[in-house]
This record gives C-alpha cells, sequence and structure tokens, in this order.
C-alpha cells in the first residue's frame, strides 16, 4: 500500500501531466494502482522498493519509454510488457529473475535492457531477436554459454557478461562488428579465439578474473589491441615462462627483516647487522617443480618516515613477508596496519607472518582471530636468525606459495624475453631509447607497435623504468629502477636534510647527499623530477629550493585554529596512508591555475592551510590535517559562507583523484551534528541516501533532536550536485549558449554545475574559449574522420603543441579562461561536451581532444 508521500508525488505528477515519475527508496511492495492512470509517463522509475511481481495494469502506460524497476524482489517477467511497445530502455537488474520470457522479443524498439544480478542461466534467443539493442547488461547471473544466435544483435555496442560462470567465448562474438565495450570478467574462459580481433570498432576489452596465461600486466589494460598483439606474438613466436616473482619483506624497524634475508638468501647471520634506510634489492634464486624461479627480495626500512614512499613498490604479484619481533607486542608491532596496508596496494596477495627472535620469546598473537580476519595469511611461523630455528620451515613455505602464484608462469614471447634479460643485465642506471630500439632490433622485433608495448609491459613490471610519453622525462627512456629507488631513499635518509633543513633542499645540495659517481651533477634535475612525478617533492614558488613535505616536523603550528563557525569535513579510513597527505599537500598548492594556496607557508608533517580569495581579498582559509592514529583526516574552512562550499569541493576533488590511486582503499565521509561538535558524526553517504528515499528528517536519540537532512546537505553541496537524475531547468531558468551554425545548443545549470551557472554562465570568455575549441574540433573531424584512438592521440598531441607556437592568443585563451582547473572542474568540462555533441557525435577525435584537455587541466 502506498503512504502518503507517495501518494502525494502521484497526485502532483497527475496534476503537472509529468513525464518522468520517480517512486524509487520508498519500501514499496507493489506498484500503487494510481501509477496506472498517467497517461503522459514516458519514464517510470521504480528502483529500490520491494515490489514481487509487475501487474498487468502495466499495459495502461502506452507511452513508456524507460521502465526502472532494478533492485526489486521480482521473480518473473510477466508477458503484458510486450505491449509497452514504446519502451527503450528496460531496467530489471537486481532482482530474482531466473527465465527470460519468449515475448520479451516483442520489445523492438528496446536499445538497453539491463538484467544485472539475477538468477539468469541462459541467454534465450529472445533477447537475440531485439534488433535494436545497442546495450545488453547481463552480468553477475549463472550463465554457462554465449549462444550463436548473440551474432543477431548487429547494433550492439556494449555487452556485459562478467562475473557468469561461462568457460569459453565463440567465434560468432566477432559478427558483432559495431562492438566498442565487452566485459567478460570474472568467468572460468582459459583460451582467447582469434576471431576476437575482427572486432575491429572494440575499444574496452576486460578479461580480468579468468584463468588466462596472460600477465595481469597485459590484461589490465584492456586495451584490445595490446591483449590481442600480445597472444598473436605468443602463438607466431614460442613463449616462455617468466618465472620470476617479488618477495617483499615488511614491518616496523628493528625487528630483524635483513638479517631473515641473508638467513633465508645465505645462511649467514650478523649480530651486528645495521637498520636498512629505505630499500634494498636482491636476487634470490630458487628451484620449484624442477623450474629456475628468480625471486627478487625487496628489504624495506621500517622506519617511518620511509612508510609514505612504500605505496610505489607494494605490488599484487608478490608474496609478503610482515616480520615481527617476538619480544613486542602486536600493537608494538602493528601487525594490522601492517596487514591494512597490504590489502591496499597488494590485494589479495599472499602473506606469511614471521615472528623473528623466538629465541627470546615465544610469538604471542592471537592467531585464529588473525587467520579469520585477513583470509591473505596463510601461515604464522617463529624463527631465529641467531639459532637458525624455523629458517628451514620458513623457506619451505615461501616456496610453496611462490609455487601457487599463477603470474610465476604467465609466458612471454621468446624475443621478449630476451630483451628483457638484456635490459636486466645492463650495467649502466640509464640507456637512451634508441639503444633499446637497437635490442629489440638484435631480438628480431622490428616492429615500432611491439617495442612500444614491450617497454610498457616491462615498466608495469618494475623490471624497468620508461617515461617515453613524459614531457619532462622522455629524454631518458629506459632506466634502472634500483637508481630511483636508492637515490630517493638518500635524500629521505639524510639527517641533515630530516632535523636542519625541515625538508627543504636546494639542487646544489645533492652533491653533498648523492654519490658523485652513480648520481652525476647533470642528472640531479632528473632524479628531482621523478620525485616530483612520484608526488613526493614540490618546488616553493619561484626559488630553486624544494620541499619533501614527508620531511616536515611534526609539531603543528599556533595559528591553525580556523575559530568557532566553521564548515567541517571528515575522511575516516580503514588504513590511513601516510603519502595521503603529503601527496595533498604538493597538489593543493596550485588549485586554481597560478595561483599559490598555502597560506603563509603553514604546512607541517601531517597538515597544511590554504586560502580561497577572489581579487585581492581572502575569503576562505582551510585547515586540513590528518590523525594517523585515529586514521581521519579532518577539512575546516572559516569566512564567507557562499564560497566556502566551493572551495570544499575543491579540496574535496583533489582528495578523490588520490583516494582514485589506491587499488583498495577503504574511506568514508563524515559530517558533524549541527551545533554539536564533540557528539559522533554523520556518515555523510548514509545521509544522502536517506535523502534519495524521501527521509526528511533524522532523529538523534541521545541529543533529543531532529536533524533537517536536506538543510544539512545543502551545506555541503547543491541538490544539484546530489541528483544526478534531475529533471532539467526549464527553458526560462537555462543559460542559452549562442555559437554560429549551433544547433539549438542549450546547456542548462544541470550541465554547468552550481558555479558555472551563477558565475560563468553568462561570461562572454567562457563563451569565446569554448568556441575556439568547438572550430578545433570540426577543424579536426573535417581533416581526419576515419583515425585509430592511437592516431586520434598523436594528431590531438600535435595540434595543440603546434597551436601553443603558431596562435599563442588563441591558446591563452583556451588556457585562461577555459581550462583554468577551477572553470573546468566546475563545469567548464561539462559546458564543453554538452556543446560539442552538436558538432562531433562522440567522435574518435572528440574524445581524443577531451581527454586531452582533461589532462592539461589536471597537470595545471
Amino acid at each position: 500500500m502506498a503512504n502518503d508521500e507517495v501518494l502525494r508525488i502521484i497526485k502532483e505528477a497527475a496534476r503537472y501531466k509529468s513525464k518522468e515519475l520517480h517512486l524509487g527508496y520508498q519500501k514499496l511492495t507493489e506498484i500503487p494502482t494510481e501509477v496506472f492512470q498517467l497517461q503522459n509517463l514516458t519514464s517510470l522509475y521504480l528502483r529500490s522498493n520491494q515490489i514481487v511481481e509487475i501487474p498487468d495494469a502495466i499495459i495502461q502506460l502506452q507511452n513508456l519509454t524507460l521502465l526502472d524497476l532494478s533492485s526489486n524482489q521480482i521473480v518473473k517477467i510477466p508477458d503484458a510488457i510486450a505491449q509497452l511497445q514504446n519502451l527503450t530502455s528496460l531496467d530489471l537488474s537486481s532482482n530474482q529473475i531466473v527465465k527470460i520470457p519468449d515475448v520479451i522479443a516483442q520489445l523492438q524498439n528496446l536499445t538497453r535492457l539491463n538484467l544485472f544480478g539475477n538468477k539468469i542461466v541462459e541467454i534465450s534467443d529472445a533477447i537475440t531477436q531485439l534488433q535494436n539493442l545497442t546495450k545488453l547488461f547481463l552480468s553477475s547471473n549463472q550463465i554457462v554459454k554465449i549462444p550463436d544466435a548473440i551474432a543477431q544483435l548487429q547494433n550492439l555496442t556494449s555487452l556485459n557478461l562478467s562475473k557468469n560462470q561461462m568457460v569459453e567465448i565463440p567465434d560468432v562474438i566477432a559478427q558483432l562488428q559495431n562492438l566498442t565495450w565487452l566485459n567478460i570478467s570474472k568467468n572460468q574462459i582459459v583460451k582467447i579465439p582469434d576471431s576476437i580481433a575482427q572486432l575491429q570498432n572494440l575499444e574496452e576489452l576486460d578479461l580480468r578474473g579468468n584463468p588466462l596465461l596472460i600477465p595481469p600486466e597485459v590484461i589490465e589494460t584492456k586495451k584490445p589491441q595490446e591483449i590481442l598483439n600480445y597472444l598473436r606474438q605468443l602463438r607466431q613466436k614460442q613463449g616462455r615462462p617468466l618465472h620470476e616473482a617479488k618477495v617483499l619483506l615488511v614491518g616496523q624497524g628493528s625487528v630483524g627483516k635483513t638479517s631473515l634475508k641473508k638467513q633465508l638468501i645465505h645462511s649467514k647471520f650478523d649480530k651486528n647487522e645495521s637498520q636498512t634506510h629505505g630499500l634494498k634489492v636482491e636476487y634470490w634464486p630458487i628451484e620449484i617443480n624442477e623450474n629456475k624461479i628468480r625471486l627478487n627480495v625487496w628489504d624495506f626500512g621500517g622506519q617511518e618516515i620511509y612508510h609514505a614512499t612504500h605505496q610505489f613498490f607494494l605490488t599484487k604479484r608478490s608474496l609478503y613477508l610482515l616480520v615481527c619481533n617476538c619480544r613486542t607486542s602486536e600493537e608494538e608491532n602493528r601487525l594490522e596496519y601492517w596487514l591494512k596496508l597490504i590489502q591496499t596496494f597488494g590485494d589479495q596477495s599472499p602473506v606469511i607472518i614471521v615472528g623473528n627472535k623466538k629465541d627470546e620469546q615465544p610469538f604471542d598473537i592471537n592467531r585464529k582471530a588473525l587467520l579469520e580476519k585477513y583470509p591473505n595469511i596463510k601461515a604464522i611461523l617463529e624463527t631465529s636468525c641467531l639459532t637458525g630455528q624455523g629458517i628451514t620451515e620458513l623457506r619451505n613455505a615461501i616456496m610453496q606459495e611462490i609455487g601457487q602464484l599463477k603470474e610465476v608462469y604467465d609466458p612471454l614471447p621468446l624475443p621478449w624475453f630476451e630483451v628483457k634479460e638484456q635490459l636486466e643485465a645492463m650495467t649502466e642506471d640509464f640507456i637512451p631509447y634508441s639503444d633499446y630500439i637497437g635490442i629489440c632490433f638484435n631480438k628480431k622485433i622490428p616492429e615500432e607497435e611491439n617495442q612500444e608495448q614491450l617497454i610498457d609491459l616491462l615498466h608495469r613490471l618494475g623490471l624497468v623504468l620508461s617515461f617515453r610519453n613524459h614531457p619532462l622525462l622522455q629524454s631518458t627512456n629506459v632506466l634502472n629502477p634500483d637508481w630511483v629507488t636508492q637515490g630517493i631513499y638518500a635524500l629521505l635518509s639524510d639527517e641533515i636534510l630530516k632535523t636542519k633543513k625541515k625538508g627543504i633542499f636546494s639542487v646544489s645540495e645533492l652533491t653533498r647527499i648523492l654519490d658523485n659517481q652513480r648520481y652525476p651533477e647533470k642528472r640531479h634535475h632528473f632524479l628531482i623530477s621523478l620525485m616530483q612525478e612520484f608526488q613526493l617533492c614540490f618546488k616553493l614558488n619561484q626559488s630553486q629550493q624544494y620541499l619533501i613535505p614527508g620531511l616536515l616536523p611534526k609539531e603543528e603550528p599556533e595559528n591553525t585554529d580556523l575559530g568557532q563557525n566553521c564548515l567541517n569535513f571528515q575522511y575516516h579510513y580503514r588504513i590511513l596512508p601516510e603519502s595521503i597527505i603529503s601527496r595533498f599537500i604538493i597538489i593543493s598548492r596550485f588549485i586554481v591555475l597560478n595561483h599559490e594556496k598555502i597560506h603563509k607557508q603553514t604546512y607541517w608533517r601531517s597538515g597544511v592551510i590554504l586560502f580561497h580569495q577572489e581579487g585581492s581579498e581572502i575569503f576562505n582559509l582551510a585547515c586540513i590535517k590528518a590523525d594517523f592514529e585515529d586514521k581521519k583526516i579532518f577539512i575546516t574552512i572559516n569566512g564567507r559562507d557562499q564560497t566556502r562550499r566551493l572551495f570544499l569541493a575543491l579540496i574535496r576533488d583533489i582528495f578523490q583523484k588520490i583516494h582514485n590511486t589506491f587499488a583498495n582503499l577503504e574511506v568514508s565521509e563524515w559530517v558533524p551534528v549541527p551545533n554539536y561538535p564533540n557528539h559522533p558524526p554523520l556518515d555523510y553517504q548514509e545521509l544522502i541516501g536517506l535523502e534519495k528515499m524521501g527521509v526528511t528528517e533524522l532523529p538523534i536519540g541521545k541529543l533529543r533532536i531532529t536533524v533537517d537532512i536536506r538543510q544539512l546537505l545543502n551545506g555541503y553541496e547543491s541538490i544539484e550536485s546530489r541528483q544526478k537524475q534531475r529533471e532539467e531547468n526549464s527553458m526560462s531558468n537555462s543559460s542559452k549558449y549562442n555559437f554560429p551554425n549551433a544547433k539549438n545548443v542549450f546547456i542548462t545549470e544541470t550541465n554547468l554545475g552550481e558555479v558555472i551557472g551563477e558565475k560563468y554562465a553568462t561570461d562572454p570568455e567562457v563563451k569565446s574559449a569554448i568556441n575556439e575549441v568547438i572550430k578545433i574540433l570540426e577543424s579536426l573531424q573535417t581533416n581526419h574522420p576515419n583515425v585509430t584512438e592511437t592516431e586520434a592521440t598523436e594528431i590531438i598531441n600535435a595540434e595543440f603543441i603546434n597551436l601553443q607556437t603558431a596562435n599563442p592568443s588563441q591558446w591563452q585563451n583556451i588556457t585562461r579562461n577555459l581550462l583554468n582547473p577551477e572553470r573546468w572542474l566546475q563545469g567548464g568540462k561539462a559546458a564543453l561536451v554538452a556543446t560539442a555533441e552538436h558538432y562531433v557525435d562522440n567522435s574518435v577525435i572528440y574524445k581524443a581532444v577531451l581527454a586531452f584537455l582533461d589532462k592539461f587541466s589536471e597537470q595545471s
């Protein structure tokens, strides 16, 4: 039965003859009968209710083009659905449907069908008769086979069959010539048919999570050209297993990681072993099942200063040895900190926990609880490097786990393997890219495509570093990773830099810190550029000095309290990597193009003060600081109410970009209860979910108050940005951009975002900049109508590089008035997208231009 709020919404829709009706998240168990009287409806949204069936009365809604019944309890698609002849989009995902009825074939206008997350076991012939279907989503079902009849779906562009139980891909898939996106991840597929190479328009191929003998570094690109070329090389030339893996020793300082490594590899012990500073790598040849395997053993310094940089080396293709000191407690060993860090960066990589120094005291931890909480723990062992106890058992456990790592046996085409071996054997820390090309020719790899794919693969494997596409680092292209790691860790370990200089250094100081023979002066700028690329340091204003935030003093300055009337926001982490706040300090310096944002150089190890100004007036200050013990980051913004919401949006965008670089980072957003700062905060996403469900007030029993949810959320971001499916504003509330020959180009506040809508909607400079880009797009589209994605990227790069020199005023107009990160982030990009779609129809050239401008704005 419908509640009063639902009946009110339906009554209002009837009164205004609405074409859309949103009744999601209303706890409905059936579709209210009153809905079927709304003859003008074209879109009906009933997602996330508890509806169990679709009644025959649905046929009364003959004008429906979109029906969304996702996330309900529906078990059967009724025959009546076939009478909705105008339906173009049908979403029945996340229900309990077992079978697709034959009558669905009568929905000949259907272009989008979503049946994700049901219990479907086969793709019926009825689906294959939907000739106009362009998007078909059947992931997370129980499908075991792709029928040959799927070839009839000639208009299909997107097909998702992930998380099913399929074992093969039929050759007929190659007949879907319009397919641009194919997801068959997380099935049981063991072989990719040659015919899939015939899908000339395929832009993304997702094969992850299948038992394929393809390195994850190749599969995870999801680039069909690279994946298929790799398979083609294996077929044409003999393959050779990689037979290589990483063993990473991690843990707190002084627990005996280096001593353990020496016992494992050399059966030696030095009671005067010094602490490891930074990172040391050693090769360990072993034999498993008569196969010679090379282990790259990485010994990480456990001192706190190094933790922020470990993230670059904690990888998936690895076995982790988490070394602890038997003499100290579980808390002092920070066991769970390291286990969560491994999960964040290494995903489900196997872990062996090693309690070292067992000769002094038994390892006292809760084994059962840890094994239940972290299923990737494969063993918990005790050793003594002094007596040799437990070393043999640990060696055996390592060999057992390495033998089960699929990636160890992934094959490389034999010529590729030979190039890898030659690069690993080189004594030089650098070689020019031309020398690398020469090695490829000597190993019979003359094709440029193969040369580029191989160097990119070796880069992702961590065997070499290559920056051939980087504007600053491309001159020296093939690089020994050890040169980078040792150079960076030498800087981080320098006592003068850590204590007296407080993280500030000049280029000239590298002569004192680094080995002059291995790090000649001409390479110093290159090393600093690498550190900037890895977001480890930044240049101080226009000086020749640089700052490493990870070496800043821990002491928080006195002037960081921003007062009482502030906007507060929090991030809570399951594990808070120490690099997040230092990377934020580096990136946040230029939220707005060429505009220093750090207030009076106020920063410390775990925080920073930023400012927001317009003209010469500072409107807001923001204090961003981390509490590593509580695993939280706090954002506090004071000043002008009208601009602090924008300031928070810019700050959150930076954090979002940083968070997205982590594989499995668990982070949540929280806001304080208004006027009760000491009460536990509220889950921000929970509040947004409640708002979607139509809940207007949240009772808090302990405080004996209710919180107005919408009013609270409006203080943080606009309702437009929270409600992605909001109806567009009427034309009277729209901002209209008039360009020569434009085809009814209307850009609403929804498209532009709140700030553009209020601030830039009528700005002639924004119009001018977008118009310049449109002219470039039209010209390129005319001159290059049929290009590949790779060719388009090269054309765009060349075009904009030429523009900067040939027509600097035009380029300056675009960068200043459109690519300014504030404008671009807050709606400039959306405005360009909405406008350009009327000219270039989402072409390859258009996508390449958008990607170039997006990257340029972010780097700015």
